[in-house]
């Protein structure tokens, strides 16, 4: 069987990220994902927060033992516990004490807050979420830069149908994906939650080409007479037609390493040429 060494100028490595959901079953896989068809309407998990305390209330997921988020109430003229967390959140969002945290109109002394699970891949995706009515306003607006990153307000869609990424009425929170943050003036409801997050994903891709010199005779067995070992349809001699299905990575010692499977049959003659991208994911 013929092989081609590939030049190392058509490796090619990327970091590439795959949006996934932020909730986790009892295995720690995504909620709802599936490899095909992952779709936001089953990624939801539903809460309830009791608007008079001050404590944290953990969420998860029924029948499951992974943490999904958390919510708790910051004031900095509350107690002790609810300064305490204004101060947190403070410093991870401003960290000067003359700078208040704002959104909308006013500097907000009150708020609630989410926090993600520790366990929850960072960055999560703007315009992803959907907190009840609420979405970020990623696909509209460049974000504000705070010490913790990127900051998007949270706001309804003023006009229906819901689309994420669209809040473009009033601000009633900030969305602050790179530390799995969001706050808001409002109490959250047991209204659905959608999040998903970016998980980082090292992605080798190696260009594959087949030349119009190559590759173009079968090395199927039917492609010969098993008696005279001749080509069986003369026309192929001057005027072959493979087809090419699967791309096959070996290494120096002949052992397939990895196959990668083709969408569909591709035609190979010497009138053309195929240019074949493979990722190679670990």
């Amino acid at each position: 069987m013929p092989l081609t060494r590939i030049d190392p100028a058509d490796f090619v490595f990327n970091n590439d990220a795959l949006s996934i959901s932020c909730w986790r079953d009892e295995n720690g896989d995504p909620v709802g994902d599936t490899e095909t068809t992952p779709t936001f309407d089953t990624q939801t998990v539903s809460y309830t927060v009791n608007s008079d305390t001050g404590t944290v209330t953990n969420y998860y997921i029924s029948n499951t033992a992974n943490l999904q988020f958390s919510v708790t109430f910051a004031d900095k003229n509350g107690d002790a516990y609810q300064k305490a967390v204004y101060g947190a959140i403070h410093n991870i969002l401003i960290g000067d004490n003359g700078v208040g945290i704002t959104w909308g109109i006013g500097v907000k002394t009150r708020f609630y807050v989410i926090s993600l699970s520790k366990n929850t891949a960072l960055p999560l995706l703007p315009g992803s979420l959907q907190l009840g009515s609420l979405t970020d306003d990623s696909n509209i607006n460049q974000p504000k830069i705070l010490n913790c990153g990127r900051a998007y307000n949270l706001a309804g869609v003023t006009s229906p149908p819901f689309r994420f990424g669209y809040g473009n009425g009033f601000p009633v929170g900030l969305f602050l994906p790179d530390v799995g943050l969001i706050l808001t003036t409002n109490p959250p409801s047991s209204d659905p939650f959608v999040l998903r997050t970016l998980n980082p994903t090292p992605t080798n891709h190696v260009f594959i080409r087949a030349r119009n010199t190559e590759y173009n005779y079968s090395t199927n067995p039917s492609f010969i007479s098993g008696s005279s070992g001749i080509i069986i349809n003369q026309d192929w001699f001057s005027n072959p037609q493979t087809y090419i299905t699967t791309v096959g990575l070996y290494n120096d010692n002949n052992e397939l390493m990895a196959t990668a499977k083709l969408p569909r049959p591709y035609n190979k003659n010497f009138n053309n040429e195929l240019l074949i991208q493979v990722g190679l994911n670990f």
